[in-house]
């Protein structure tokens, strides 16, 4: 049975690690020498990121290269926009605290194990923004199965807007942003906000549902 590998260079892996999946396996980080073919059996690679790792693009690389297709999260001591966009672009599935709560790595391993992308409210934003800087857009069929409403919301996300601020501007309740949202992942097959902010902006087509990821 697959189990959670931890990639790390501590001696002892942080206690909530553990907590979140008591029969993980420790990985020793050691650079070239690391065992490397382990990953591949691995449910999700957790790689633990310092302050050490300069060349966060190289090792998240050579790490996805091994772990085929297990999807690999970094955890990093000092979490910060320009590291986890660079982990991102390198092929990570998630980016987090290595202080994560139990609870949030189970979430974490949820979603990246059913295809989605884990990354903090911020960053998340971030990316959307810059998706939303493109100039393409998705072609307008891609668009007609939502209502006028829902496509509202979804473009509203799409360019980077939380539920709380789509709710104030469309003067309407977070709890009705998240029901137009939810319509709007299921009517297009995607998985998280991720994905529905590829779609709105051209980035990418539909594709079939493998999460229902809450809004």
């Amino acid at each position: 049975m697959k189990r959670p590998v931890f990639l790390t260079a501590r001696a002892q892996p942080i206690p909530r690690w553990l907590e979140a999946f008591p029969d993980a396996r420790m990985l020793p980080d050691a650079g070239a020498d690391t065992d490397f073919a382990a990953l591949a059996e691995a449910s999700v690679v957790w790689l633990h990121m310092t302050t050490e790792h300069t060349d966060v693009t190289t090792h998240v690389q050579s790490v996805r290269r091994a772990a085929g297709s297990v999807p690999v999260v970094v955890l990093s001591n000092v979490p910060e926009d320009e590291q986890g966009l660079a982990a991102l672009s390198a092929g990570a599935s998630g980016y987090c605290s290595a202080l994560t709560l139990p609870a949030v790595l189970r979430q974490v391993a949820g979603v990246v194990e059913h295809g989605g992308v884990w990354v903090g409210p911020q960053l998340m934003q971030r990316l959307m923004r810059g998706l939303a800087s493109r100039t393409g857009t998705a072609p307008a069929s891609t668009l007609d199965s939502l209502s006028q409403r829902e496509r509202q919301v979804a473009e509203a996300v799409a360019r980077g807007a939380t539920n709380k601020e789509i709710a104030r501007v469309m003067a309407i309740t977070e709890r009705t942003v998240k029901a137009h949202l939810s319509a709007a992942y299921e009517k297009l097959g995607v998985r998280d906000r991720m994905q529905l902010a590829l779609i709105v902006n051209g980035v990418e087509n539909p594709t079939p549902t493998l999460l229902k990821i809450p809004a």
